[in-house]
């Protein structure tokens, strides 16, 4: 295993940590591949149902299982493509979005302890990267 994704392992598996001690009691309703439909749909805003069944492997028919208990719940909607009216787009909810604030305090203070440990020209360009590295992977998505 490289360094890098070492490193980019270990967040990603802290930040999930992170985010089981905010969990609501919507979230306790998810199983580990609802969450990964949401996740997904949430960054590939708004795909359709047959990218979603690609990206994560799934077959139709269980996607379309997934996709019924996250529209219960109320955490993503169907929206008719305007231009064509075959094709259906996913989106997440107001009430996922909100969610996502649920540990906000959390990042509040992860960027204070960030500033201040590191110096503001450091953090600047740790910011940067982040937004690049974060776009080059949705990129290939």
């Amino acid at each position: 295993m490289s360094s890098l994704q070492k490193l980019m392992t270990d967040l990603s598996q802290i930040l999930q940590l992170t985010n089981q001690q905010y969990n609501s009691s919507e979230s306790a309703k998810l199983g580990a591949i609802d969450v990964y439909y949401l996740e997904a749909i949430y960054q590939l805003r708004q795909p359709t149902i047959g990218k979603i069944s690609r990206l994560l492997g799934q077959s139709t028919p269980n996607t379309n299982y997934h996709i019924k208990k996250l529209i219960n719940l109320g955490l993503i909607d169907k929206r008719i493509d305007p231009a064509d009216h075959r094709v259906t787009h996913l989106a997440t909810t107001e009430k996922y979005t909100s969610s996502l604030n649920n540990n906000q305090e959390f990042w509040e203070n992860l960027q204070r302890r960030l500033e201040d440990e590191i110096e503001p020209r450091d953090f600047a360009i740790f910011k940067r990267v982040l937004g690049q590295a974060v776009e080059l992977v949705h990129e290939d998505l």
